[in-house]
């Protein structure tokens, strides 16, 4: 009876989450400059409607939709996977420089030269890779407190953002452009790009998603892991590249979306406590529904304009780190991590 509990509440939430993504997945494809009603999405499915309704849902919204809950749940799954391996509550893809690095990386391909939109994701990459060890490196290695990390991610993401301002100075007539995908946004992106970032999400995504041993064992302290045969030097970088490999790649095709690697985590690690097991899957369904529901607001709330929902994501994380940052240095905050290390 003890039992039940424990296995019925993951399942709820689950369930929960996803009726809620269902729900955003729906008022996404309705949503727009032009909204279609209920009856006219059901005619849309039928084949019925008329040419400028299947047009701005087929070919506009249902993979701006796709995009962004595919988008969400690997930057959600990148943030707790940096949380995880780093034992960081505060690590995440825009915290730790990886963002604003391998954004500049794009700007400045894009700016000298004319690349193929394949070599973006790799470039993306390369940057983000750079970005993420030079903040882990001015952090210490060994010693990765939360505010080192997050002092040393704020100081590489300054550096970056610099520097892209810097080219954006001499980007010529591409300078409007960039900016607005500086930004961060899912407007104008439809089934060509949705089709070449795939790969670049899916393959990772569903290899972290399997890899729950050695993602719980790196839970544990390294001694312990040790001894239960995980080569935890070798599987904390496969994590972190993989983990690198998602932000990166959606940076490519959006821009920057900072903060639902970092909310995203949180949240699904409140939900289901100490059942790790449930943590990587909680994160990707919560990353895609908030970032569905910020690309929402991002097109209704200036109407007839549209928000960068870069913008929007920032302005809800920014609060939530405010709140981290304070319960970890508040007495109360104190008091449970000394407690914590008395029961160890």
């Amino acid at each position: 009876m003890m039992e039940t509990p424990s296995t019925i509440r993951p399942l709820s939430i689950y369930g929960v989450v996803a009726l809620f993504i269902a729900l955003l997945f729906i008022v996404g494809l309705m949503a727009g400059s032009r909204w279609v009603s209920p009856a006219m999405l059901l005619s849309v499915m039928d084949g019925g409607s008329d040419l400028l309704t299947r047009i701005s849902v087929l070919e506009l919204r249902l993979p701006r939709n796709l995009l962004g809950l595919i988008g969400g749940a690997a930057l959600g799954v990148a943030g707790a996977v940096m949380q995880g391996v780093t034992r960081n509550s505060l690590a995440s893809p825009g915290l730790t420089g990886v963002i604003a690095s391998a954004a500049l990386a794009v700007v400045a391909l894009r700016t000298f030269t004319t690349p193929d939109a394949l070599w973006l994701p790799l470039v993306a990459l390369a940057g983000g890779m750079l970005g993420g060890a030079l903040t882990f490196v001015i952090a210490g290695r060994r010693q990765l407190q939360p505010e080192r990390v997050v002092l040393a991610g704020i100081a590489v993401t300054s550096l970056g953002t610099a520097l892209t301002t810097g080219i954006l100075l001499v980007s010529g007539s591409e300078a409007a452009e960039l900016y607005y995908w500086l930004a961060g946004s899912l407007m104008g992106r439809g089934w060509l790009q949705l089709q070449m970032v795939m790969p670049w999400l899916l393959v990772p995504l569903g290899a972290l998603l399997v890899m729950q041993r050695p993602f719980r064992l790196l839970q544990l302290d390294d001694e312990l892991a040790l001894s239960m045969g995980l080569a935890v030097g070798r599987w904390r970088l496969i994590f972190l590249m993989l983990a690198l490999l998602l932000a990166a790649s959606l940076v490519a095709f959006t821009g920057p979306i900072v903060f639902i690697g970092l909310v995203a985590p949180h949240i699904a690690r409140r939900m289901i406590g100490d059942q790790i097991q449930h943590w990587l899957p909680l994160s990707a369904l919560l990353g895609g529904l908030l970032l569905l529901a910020a690309d929402i607001l991002a097109r209704q709330l200036a109407f007839p304009q549209e928000l960068p929902v870069g913008m929007l994501t920032a302005l809800i994380g920014a609060p939530w780190l405010i709140y981290l940052l304070n319960s970890r240095m508040s007495p109360g905050g104190a008091k449970v991590k000394s407690a914590k290390a008395r029961s160890a």
